[in-house]
């Protein structure tokens, strides 16, 4: 924030310096080339170790309504040894005395002079001028200060002169010395002791301190600041603007080192500190596993309980997953999961504080996709960093206190609030080298101002209905802002009707969107943003499978499923490595083998059937401590299984008999096939052949044989039989007279 040097305060302060040394005085003040006292023994000047005066601004009322009361309260610095003579004088010196005896040179009976009387002390005089409103907020920070140059404010409308600043003063027991000014307002004529604030605007205001005869114009202190003067309650208003306050609390890496994990808790700490220090709402982004290690304690639980009551925590996945990176990898299902979890966590960690999904906050890049889904989620609009704006969705920053629409893939749209580039000041560095320069009324003043005279000159500039409009405050990062500042800016807003602050989500109700040509300003998100998460997808895919088929095998309330899931769900976190995904899923694969490598299959063996029906046993081994559940499956081309696969539960560290039903269809030797599987179909271990002998086939089949053999034999005897009355007939004919042929000349 820029701040005007303060200027020489050249003749006029050695005029005053001369004055006092006359009247025996000692007065530091700032000279030219350096500082310096004046010594009233000698009225010689000789260098010294002190400051110049300062009027810092404590806390002020920053609107006014017509013929209202305006109040200033400061605070005076920068004087040594009671230069102004601010604290109580001694009691007047006595009359002459006649003393007996006095050591020293004294005669007995003299009379001994009374000490002369004190000078009277310096007049201090207080001169506060009103200046012609501002139209630009680019003028603000010269003129709000401490220090100010005098010079910087431009076109006097009136003044008012109090002439004995001590009368004001109150003098604190550690030397602080404070005042209060309470100054009257007139619209229409200049009344003495009031100033005239003739119209709606933002004023100026110049105070300065003057030290002797105020005619000879001695200024040893000069402070500015602004004032607002606001409609009359009968008069149109234009509509507050909203202040919310965000902060988001990044997640510790999920393999985060001590240093990182203690790292993360500060930065959870200095959110939950600012949202008790402020009485406006905060809006808070923090991991819910944080906030849930905080809460596990009696004692934290009541601090987050105090700490956030009327502010409002953002709905988070329960470990960190990039949305965009989520939705092109396929898992947008698993967000949701995340999601829900994360905000149940949060639910039971601060019951009191409302978990909320109207309101997202993001330091990531932002898909199209993924505003899509946090849409379907619930999301009303998004916060987004002006740099992240700039990098990702336009070079050109929007108005920051309008939305701005994106387009989702559905047609629909997303509203963005980006933040505002002031931001930068709530960092703690810069926050440190404003309070050095500045009092934190004097910062919340000219943000106030600054604030809303940009707003004035957007509505001068559009001359349609005023817009809603609202700013978020917070970090460029959106990390936690400097809560000192804040809380002076939350001190001054009370005093204005044209600020309020509001929960971040509630802005959605009352702010309204940018407009180009009368149509609502609509911006392309990226198709593709976030890492990718292809390859790592796969790899917990086929982990899934592996886990899900070694579950199978367990109990309906083993607990270790549910786990799996969800630690399969986690991976896909992009606060994984990919390094950590493939440990992980390793570690999770050879759980799931050691499972199946328990179960042994029998060696091959040879069993006989004597008849058509009959059963074979097979014992399958278990050395685990644990019963699993497998399949027991036979096939052949020559056995039939009428009860097909069995399921069975093996006895831990032990064999289990499974007897298997069987039906032969022929005599002779087979091979059957024994394969175990998991109850979900994976094959545990290579199969193995058993062999099958079938003797005395009987029954059915042999008798359904043979008589396919009579049938045959009565078919091919009576064919023959036919075909032989055939061949008889007609040689019959042959030897008979009517079979012969007749020559003609037999006639």
């Amino acid at each position: 924030m820029k701040r005007a040097v303060a200027p020489s305060p050249g003749a006029g302060v050695a005029r005053a310096m001369a004055m006092v040394a006359v009247i025996g005085v000692s007065v530091a003040l700032l000279a030219p080339g350096g500082d310096t006292t004046v010594d009233a023994q000698d009225s010689t000047v000789t260098p010294a170790v002190v400051a110049a005066p300062r009027l810092e601004l404590i806390s002020q009322t920053f609107a006014v309504e017509p013929d209202g009361t305006i109040s200033l309260r400061y605070r005076l610095t920068g004087v040594v040894d009671d230069a102004l003579e601010l604290t109580p004088r001694p009691a007047e010196p006595t009359p002459p005395v006649t003393v007996d005896t006095i050591p020293g040179d004294t005669i007995p009976g003299d009379t001994v002079p009374a000490p002369a009387p004190l000078p009277p002390p310096l007049q201090l005089t207080l001169d506060v001028t009103n200046y012609r409103p501002l139209t630009d907020s680019d003028g603000v920070a010269d003129i709000v200060g401490s220090d100010v140059d005098p010079d910087a404010f431009d076109g006097a409308i009136d003044g008012v002169r109090i002439t004995d600043l001590r009368d004001l003063v109150t003098v604190t027991d550690d030397g602080t010395v404070e005042f209060t000014l309470k100054i009257g307002t007139d619209v229409v004529d200049s009344v003495e002791q009031q100033l005239k604030f003739d119209r709606v605007g933002f004023f100026p205001l110049r105070v300065q301190l003057l030290v002797g005869d105020p005619r000879d114009d001695d200024v040893v202190a000069t402070a500015g600041t602004i004032v607002q003067r606001v409609p009359a309650p009968a008069d149109n208003s234009p509509p507050p603007i909203d202040l919310s306050v965000v902060t988001v609390t990044p997640s510790p890496p999920l393999d985060a080192t001590a240093a990182e994990t203690t790292a993360a808790r500060r930065a959870l700490m200095d959110a939950v500190d600012l949202a008790a220090a402020l009485d406006a709402p905060v809006t808070l982004e923090v991991p819910p596993t944080l906030i849930a290690e905080l809460a596990s304690t009696p004692q934290g639980a009541e601090q987050l309980a105090q700490s956030l009551s009327g502010d409002e925590l953002v709905a988070l996945p329960i470990v960190p997953l990039d949305v965009s990176s989520a939705v092109a990898a396929d898992r947008a299902d698993t967000f949701t999961r995340l999601v829900n979890a994360g905000e149940e966590l949060l639910t039971v960690a601060v019951p009191t504080t409302p978990s909320l999904r109207s309101v997202w906050m993001t330091t990531d890049e932002l898909s199209a996709g993924g505003a899509q889904q946090l849409r379907d989620l619930g999301v009303r609009f998004v916060i987004m960093p002006a740099a992240l704006y700039r990098s990702t969705v336009d070079t050109v920053l929007p108005e920051t206190d309008l939305f701005v629409d994106a387009a989702l893939p559905d047609g629909g749209t997303l509203p963005i609030l980006v933040v505002d580039p002031r931001a930068g000041e709530l960092t703690p560095t810069a926050a440190a080298d404003i309070l050095a320069t500045s009092t934190p009324a004097e910062w919340s003043v000219q943000t106030a101002a600054e604030i809303l005279i940009d707003r004035n000159r957007a509505d001068i500039d559009d001359p349609g209905p005023a817009a809603h409009r609202s700013l978020v405050l917070t970090t460029p990062d959106l990390s936690t802002p400097d809560a000192t500042l804040l809380g002076a800016l939350e001190d001054l807003v009370a005093t204005t009707p044209s600020l309020r602050f509001t929960a971040a989500s509630s802005l959605i109700g009352g702010t309204d969107t940018q407009r180009a040509s009368g149509e609502p300003v609509t911006v392309q998100l990226p198709d593709t943003a976030g890492p990718s998460l292809a390859g790592r997808v796969e790899l917990i895919d086929r982990t899934a499978l592996t886990m899900a088929s070694a579950a199978s095998m367990l109990p309906d309330d083993d607990p270790r499923p549910v786990t799996w899931t969800n630690t399969l769900d986690s991976l896909i976190s992009t606060g994984y490595e990919d390094a950590d995904v493939e440990a992980t899923t390793t570690a999770l694969t050879a759980e799931a083998e050691a499972l199946k490598n328990a179960v042994h299959l029998p060696d091959p063996f040879t069993f006989t059937l004597a008849g058509r029906g009959g059963t074979i046993e097979i014992r399958v081994g278990n050395t685990s401590d644990e019963p699993l559940a497998v399949t027991v499956r036979l096939e052949s081309s020559k056995i039939e299984f009428p009860e097909g696969d069995q399921q069975v539960t093996l006895r831990p560290n032990d064999e289990t008999a499974v007897v298997v039903p069987v039906e032969a269809r022929s005599n002779g030797t087979s091979a059957i096939t024994l394969t175990v599987t998991t109850p979900a179909g994976e094959t545990i271990a290579e199969p193995v052949t058993l062999t099958s002998r079938v003797t005395g086939f009987t029954g059915l089949g042999q008798l359904l044989t043979g008589g396919l053999i009579l049938v045959l034999l009565t078919w091919w005897f009576s064919h023959w039989r036919a075909k032989r009355r055939e061949e008889d007939i007609d040689e019959g004919q042959d030897r008979h007279p009517a079979g012969r042929k007749v020559g003609s000349d037999a006639l």
